[in-house]
């Protein structure tokens, strides 16, 4: 086997395959000044950012998002899947800004675009055409927001419509999915229903989901059960949904995320995301998929020893499943896409959020990070 043109000692540090980022929205990251939600809801936020979307400009959604990704890349994420605003309102306007950012970092990172109509579908055909636009102008899957409807009724018309663009693209499905703490929110079934009529298993995925932490238990199993017979992914957004949910409840306070551990025992594929970063849905946010899934951890009570290795899998070979990475991980024959971390195992690398030594794409390294400590 012949020699590389580059050796990197580790120095007893860890080799992990190339972080994941499965769902985020580059187009509103750091939308921070003079845009306050004041009641902290995700209503509040989207209607803020309605008011704004429509004067973004390319240029600058590519600065923002390039700020993004260059944060994002020197973490260790060289994919990254974003959902961008398709509506009456914007049109098509914000897919060119994100399609711009994308062909700018394309050395960098692989971008993934869903056609997310946050607004509806299934009362808006102004925002159906703009779909069927999307798909032919960049975008790579279908995205949807059902409980964003009236009722379940029109929830499930906003799925027929989404598959229907689906299908004509042979294009995978991905969708904001009971964001919400309300329990009569049971769209993921639909879904799930939706995934099986059309044999779309292992295509679709469904972000959030955070209903269900207010379902009882018989329906959590039900559906749960569905979503593995339909092979659905579901994405958790911990941090952002610990934020925004249970605003308006007394305590005690239920948590609004999906129920990660009761999904992975039933053999459901889970990732998680980081959504958003300093805007009006969130004010926090590092780009650091580490941080992600130890919020996670701690929302889902993942402290076994099995269970901190699961969430240290969600944004590595979960999330690599979820995209259908071929040749992903460290083994002989897998593409050169790679993190030396300064960890020693799962626990040490979501404990420390140690430093990204050296992050490789395609064999070149891309990024290096050494925090040295000075004592006096």
């Amino acid at each position: 086997m012949p020699s590389g043109s580059l050796e990197i000692d580790a120095e007893g540090g860890m080799i992990s395959p190339a972080f994941i980022e499965s769902h985020f929205h580059l187009e509103n990251a750091y939308l921070w000044d003079g845009m306050v939600n004041q009641s902290g809801t995700l209503q509040e936020a989207i209607d803020i950012y309605a008011q704004v979307k429509h004067d973004l400009t390319v240029d600058d959604m590519v600065e923002r998002a390039g700020r993004v990704i260059r944060t994002a890349v020197a973490n260790g994420t060289l994919f990254l899947r974003s959902h961008v605003d398709i509506d009456h309102i914007a049109k098509l306007s914000i897919l060119k800004g994100v399609a711009a950012a994308r062909e700018a970092y394309r050395n960098l990172i692989d971008i993934q675009l869903v056609a997310f109509p946050q607004l509806g579908l299934a009362r808006n055909p102004e925002a159906v055409d703009m779909m069927w636009a999307a798909m032919e102008n960049g975008c790579d899957l279908v995205g949807g927001m059902p409980h964003g409807e009236r009722d379940m009724d029109d929830a499930a018309k906003q799925i027929e419509i989404a598959f229907e663009i689906a299908q004509a693209y042979d294009a995978g499905v991905d969708m904001h999915i009971d964001e919400t703490d309300n329990p009569y929110w049971q769209s993921l079934e639909l879904l799930a229903d939706k995934t099986i009529e059309t044999g779309w298993h292992g295509r679709v995925t469904a972000g959030h989901c955070c209903a269900m932490s207010a379902w009882d238990d018989a329906t959590a199993e039900r559906i749960i059960n569905k979503v593995k017979q339909a092979n659905i992914h579901i994405v958790t957004n911990a941090p952002i949904n610990l934020m925004l949910e249970a605003r308006k409840h007394n305590h005690p306070k239920p948590r609004g995320i999906a129920r990660v551990k009761e999904l992975l025992a039933a053999g459901v594929n889970v990732a998680c995301g980081q959504d958003d970063i300093q805007n009006m849905f969130y004010a926090y946010g590092r780009m650091d998929t580490l941080e992600v899934a130890l919020i996670t951890a701690h929302a889902a009570h993942m402290s076994a020893p099995a269970e901190i290795q699961a969430a240290f899998d969600m944004s590595r070979y979960n999330a690599a499943r979820l995209w259908k990475l071929e040749n992903y991980g460290v083994h002989v024959g897998a593409a050169a896409n790679l993190v030396v971390l300064d960890a020693e195992s799962a626990v040490s690398a979501l404990r420390r959020q140690p430093d990204r030594r050296f992050v490789i794409r395609n064999g070149r390294v891309v990024s290096e990070t050494r925090t040295h400590i000075k004592w006096h």
